[in-house]
């Protein structure tokens, strides 16, 4: 006779999988001290019994929260843009994917909100000292950023959606990340108007970073290469600067950028921007302009890019999150510790690949 679902237990489990309730409990919270083949039995008899494990008998025997934590900003600043984390429709977008992987894994999500790096700092330090969190998933990552060494030295499970851009052991298995490849989206976006014919091909981003290398340091500057590098190669010459100009992330400064860009090139057949928020005023102003046949491509597919109707990059957020949760708490397990990635298969930098909605 079947277990009802709300009978099962770990014992079932056990039973189940014939192995040890140490060994089902190894699996669901350090599975890394569990052979592979008897993890796919665990997991198979798990799934099989719809097994949903006791967070709160969980809590109290392990001493853990079993919750991340994920900070939420109120609105958008031109320096959080370029570091890689825009507030808003992608920050909802990504703490609701964060939420619903969160469940998969039997994880709470608890969210905060700070106004500078060092209030942060201070609010996890509560957390920690009131054991209302085990690890923390950053955002707004910025050169040299302290709350990045912080985690680090108190041994705080954590990992940054975005990459620590101006690092010099950005690599490191120290400081884990998952990342969307802007570079590949505006890339992508490039060729896609080539082959619809497009040959004087504009690119709107934010005012970069000043520095003097090469590689980007920021996503911004990402975005901009990406962009830069395949027209480069599609023209087999470098684009001329008159074909790139930035602003700030607003419509407003959108529409001004290509009243700037269409100023220098009348002859513009097709517009990249580095957001939404950028093609939005791009559109618009276009439309004000008279210039239907113009193509525009966004980045982040957002409502307002199915709205009017203009291509875009689509960041793919669901697959982020399953991914950050790999990073914290490896392949299996329901628990957030420091993930051993020399030794199992979760790996500490992930650069998922962007898709093009052409509109």
């Amino acid at each position: 006779m079947a277990v009802s679902k709300s009978k099962v237990s770990i014992r079932d489990v056990a039973a189940a999988a014939d192995v040890s309730l140490q060994t089902v409990s190894n699996v669901l919270n350090s599975p890394a001290r569990v052979k592979p083949e008897t993890q796919e039995k665990v997991l198979a008899a798990i799934k099989k019994l719809k097994y949903s494990p006791n967070l709160s008998a969980r809590r109290l025997r392990t001493n853990k929260s079993s919750t991340v934590a994920i900070r939420m900003d109120s609105s958008a600043t031109i320096e959080n843009v370029q570091q890689g984390f825009l507030p808003g429709y992608i920050q909802d977008e990504f703490a609701y994917h964060i939420v619903k992987a969160a469940h998969n894994r039997q994880i709470k999500v608890v969210t905060y909100a700070a106004s500078t790096f060092e209030d942060e700092i201070e609010m996890v330090k509560t957390y920690i000292d009131s054991n209302d969190m085990d690890g923390l998933i950053l955002t707004s990552t910025a050169v040299g950023d302290p709350r990045i060494k912080f985690l680090y030295s108190n041994r705080i499970p954590y990992l940054t959606f975005g990459r620590p851009w101006g690092s010099t052991d950005m690599y490191s298995t120290k400081h884990p990340w998952v990342d969307i490849d802007g570079y590949s989206g505006t890339e992508l976006a490039t060729k896609k108007f080539w082959e619809q014919g497009s040959r004087n091909i504009g690119f709107i981003g934010w005012k970069p970073l000043p520095h003097d290398k090469k590689a980007p340091l920021s996503t911004g500057d990402d975005r901009f290469l990406g962009w830069k590098e395949s027209l480069s190669k599609l023209t087999n010459r470098p684009p001329i600067k008159q074909l790139s100009v930035f602003g700030e992330e607003s419509i407003a400064s959108g529409r001004k950028c290509l009243l700037e860009l269409f100023r220098k090139n009348p002859d513009l057949e097709a517009v990249i921007c580095a957001s939404d928020t950028l093609a939005l005023g791009t559109f618009l102003e276009l439309q004000t302009m008279g210039h239907h046949t113009v193509r525009v491509c966004g980045f982040d597919n957002s409502p307002v890019s199915k709205e009017f109707g203009f291509s875009s990059v689509d960041q793919n957020l669901a697959q982020v999150a399953s991914q950050a949760f790999e990073i914290l708490m490896g392949e299996h397990g329901n628990e957030i510790r420091h993930v051993n990635f020399q030794k199992e298969s979760a790996q500490a930098h992930v650069l998922l690949k962007p898709k093009l909605i052409v509109r």
